[in-house]
């Protein structure tokens, strides 16, 4: 636990080491069940969340990879010795910068003398080829696999802890959207309320954001840059609010008028609250993942428009994760995952709404950790 982040925030909610013990053994329990003998994980700044499932660090830039065997004690690999330093102070005390990683991992794993053992690699998609290849050469006797899904499989459920920490977050997340419909007016820029967004976010321990923006009569798509356009008296403001605190996220994606809504406008928020319920009718332990969008495009078609996104996610160390409610996904829903559902609907002209929040799927249903959305239901 860091004690320094006690101290800033006496309100934050912090994982303890009882957390990171309960992570250890469902891995090392994996491992021994596929006969693995030690895993190298591999994360970077855009796509930190296995590394960070494991250390607690958060590479801030760059690479970070993690040598974690089976027995033992972990060793974490970072790029700088800033980042060795902080790192270190996280889960994982042996902290290591070295500017040839590939080197520094085989010396690593050559000490657990692992000849023609078992390697399984978390995070395929950040490790490059030249780490890769290089380890593949040095350890040409071991069996190589890809153990990304079994750490994605066990990052699905959160412990109470961690959905201790995403409501906490979702409260964060429901203050920032308050801030920004206090203070939106016509007459600003989507940059001047971008700005007030940021501000409120590092006020109130916000670590990282997923945050897009948009405006317009009848905006469907919010972007990652806002720009300098005037809002205007009959437009909406799109937002989509992704903070992450203490590691985790959740989403809201919610319209906002500048002064009221269009008729128009109410009646896509009415369809699309109607196929947020549709879809929540199978938000529950046994439904799979592509279900709960099925229901949603349900509604939508029947009404006459059409969903161009994708239902919704799962949210953890990353802003978007496995599952996906989208057709073709058919993972099994189980208590403990974290999911937003936000529908989308467009006409023709390609004009409409897109909305959300996230819930918490329980062992009978789900519960939703947002009331945002409540301001659209009066």
């Amino acid at each position: 636990m860091n004690k320094n982040l006690k101290r800033n925030d006496e309100e934050c909610v912090l994982l303890t080491l009882k957390e990171r013990d309960r992570r250890y053994r469902l891995i090392r329990s994996m491992m021994r069940q596929n006969n693995i003998d030690v895993l190298i994980v591999s994360s970077n700044a855009c796509y930190p969340g296995h590394v960070r499932y494991f250390s607690n660090y958060r590479p801030h830039s760059g690479y970070a990879y993690v040598v974690f065997p089976r027995t033992g004690k972990p060793t974490i690999f970072v790029r700088s010795a800033i980042q060795q330093q902080v790192a270190a102070e996280r889960w994982i005390q042996d902290s290591i910068y070295s500017p040839n990683p590939a080197d520094a991992i085989e010396k690593r794993i050559k000490r657990l003398s692992l000849q023609n053992k078992k390697i399984g690699v978390v995070g395929s998609e950040n490790l490059s080829f030249k780490i890769y290849n290089h380890l593949v050469k040095v350890f040409n006797a071991n069996e190589f696999i890809d153990a990304t899904k079994k750490i994605i499989d066990i990052r699905m459920i959160k412990s109470q802890e961690e959905l201790a920490i995403a409501r906490r977050c979702a409260v964060l997340t429901d203050r920032l959207f308050d801030h920004v419909k206090t203070i939106t007016q016509a007459g600003m820029k989507e940059i001047d309320v971008y700005a007030e967004i940021e501000f409120f976010m590092r006020k109130n321990s916000i670590e990282n954001s997923f945050n897009l923006i948009t405006s317009g009569l009848f905006p469907i798509a919010p972007y990652v840059v806002p720009t300098g356009r005037m809002l205007h008296k009959k437009d909406t403001l799109l937002l989509e609010l992704t903070p992450q605190y203490q590691g985790f996220y959740t989403q809201l994606t919610l319209p906002h008028p500048i002064t009221k809504f269009s008729r128009k406008m109410k009646k896509f928020i009415e369809i699309a609250l109607a196929a947020q319920a549709a879809g929540l009718e199978k938000l529950k332990p046994g439904n799979t993942a592509s279900s709960v969008e099925a229901e949603m495009k349900k509604v939508i078609k029947k009404a006459g428009y059409h969903m161009p996104y994708r239902g919704g996610h799962s949210l953890g160390h990353e802003h978007a994760e496995p599952p996906v409610l989208t057709m073709g996904d058919e993972t099994v829903l189980e208590p403990g995952m974290t999911l937003v559902v936000h529908p989308s609907v467009t006409n023709k002209d390609n004009e409409g709404v897109f909305l959300g929040d996230t819930y918490i799927v329980t062992e009978t249903g789900w519960e939703r950790i947002h009331n945002s959305l409540d301001v659209y239901k009066r």
